[in-house]
């Protein structure tokens, strides 16, 4: 998989622009704040359907635009191509079209644009709170599979009628009763919901320790471990169910919901040693980007083609030894990596862009 062109207007610091890319690896330069960030996050939106970094869709149009904003991508499959635009007015309302039609659904866009996504910030997949954590997941199994995708939207979306009545309700003898379906249906879909993501990391493991010991030269072991309730995963819809019934009381006092994948956590070890707590900086951004390799090695493996991998001011980041251990992982792989300045040296058949006034120029190597 790999995106040929991307084209934004009125999005974020850009007015009007457009770049080509090539299938390997593609560097794109600038000072800080010159709209580098703003460049891969339009190919992050036409990936998840909203940006990496603004909470409201009106953040991301041009102060200067009273025509809203546009971002249309182009990407090619092994066997198919596509044509993804997305237009956003003045209120923030969101359009989005695959190759000329309107989506239904948010559902819809996703698997279309597969993107594996690593910035400085990603380090709250470490020593963040567990919802970062979740945010990993829910990110990575969304685009793998729409089932995934549909399950969580319908558990949120009963998670809050569930918080709702017990917020509205909680003086009411009945209270039990008006839970009751909704309790069976949060349970439904709860038990899709934590199935896939253990599978995930079962699976992303192996990976992510064979990448982390390739970054860290042998000498540590990488341990990923889906931490939820003690759940008997042959018949997990109904201990789900029971446990929303024992956690009753406790969610009547709290007036939400104290039990669920809503709830749940990864724990990520080095040698041992809880990298949530106890980690080092270096070790923290060594994991998460051996969790990013190894996500690029699961979408191959479940959708038969090779993400499009973003490494948005990261390199500066790494010591040498991480980095050369990191560039060399990325044959055969598509790459947008932002910095400052790079050096010749360490990238070979690669494009550069130098971002320069809102334009992107395209950078003699």
């Amino acid at each position: 998989m790999k995106v040929t062109r991307v084209s934004v207007s009125n999005f974020l610091s850009y007015k009007q622009a457009a770049a080509e890319f090539d299938s390997g690896i593609n560097i794109i330069t600038g000072e800080n704040a010159s709209g580098k960030t703003n460049l891969v996050d339009a190919i992050f939106f036409a990936s998840i359907g909203r940006s990496s970094r603004h909470t409201r869709e009106r953040e991301i149009i041009n102060w200067d635009s009273n025509i809203g904003a546009r971002i249309t991508v182009k990407l090619e499959k092994k066997f198919s191509k596509h044509e993804i635009d997305i237009y956003i007015d003045n209120s923030g309302g969101k359009r989005i079209l695959i190759d000329g039609q309107p989506i239904q659904k948010m559902g819809e866009l996703m698997g279309v644009l597969n993107i594996v996504f690593f910035s400085p910030s990603e380090l709250t997949l470490i020593k963040g709170s567990p919802q970062d954590r979740r945010r990993f997941l829910d990110i990575s199994l969304s685009q793998q599979s729409r089932m995934y995708f549909y399950a969580l939207q319908r558990y949120f979306g009963l998670l809050a009628q569930r918080n709702k009545i017990l917020k509205q309700y909680k003086l009411s003898s009945t209270l039990a009763d008006m839970l009751e379906l909704t309790d069976r249906e949060m349970a439904k879909v709860a038990a899709i919901i934590i199935n896939e993501r253990n599978k995930h990391i079962i699976a992303l493991a192996d990976y992510a320790n064979a990448s982390h010991k390739k970054l860290t030269d042998g000498k540590e072991n990488l341990q990923i471990t889906y931490e939820t309730e003690n759940l008997n995963f042959d018949d997990l819809e109904n201990d789900i169910y029971k446990l929303f019934k024992v956690a009753y009381n406790d969610d009547v006092k709290q007036e939400y919901t104290t039990t669920g994948p809503h709830r749940d956590d990864v724990k990520i070890t080095a040698n041992d040693i809880d990298l949530r707590k106890f980690g080092s900086q270096g070790q923290q951004r060594t994991s998460v980007l051996s969790l990013k390799l190894a996500e690029i090695e699961l979408f191959k493996k479940r959708t038969s083609e090779t993400p499009v991998l973003i490494l948005d001011d990261v390199l500066s980041e790494l010591d040498e030894s991480r980095r050369n251990a990191l560039l060399s992982s990325l044959v055969g792989i598509q790459t947008l990596i932002t910095c400052t300045e790079f050096s010749k040296e360490n990238f070979i058949n690669c494009r550069a862009f130098q971002i320069k006034d809102q334009k992107i120029l395209i950078q003699d190597i």
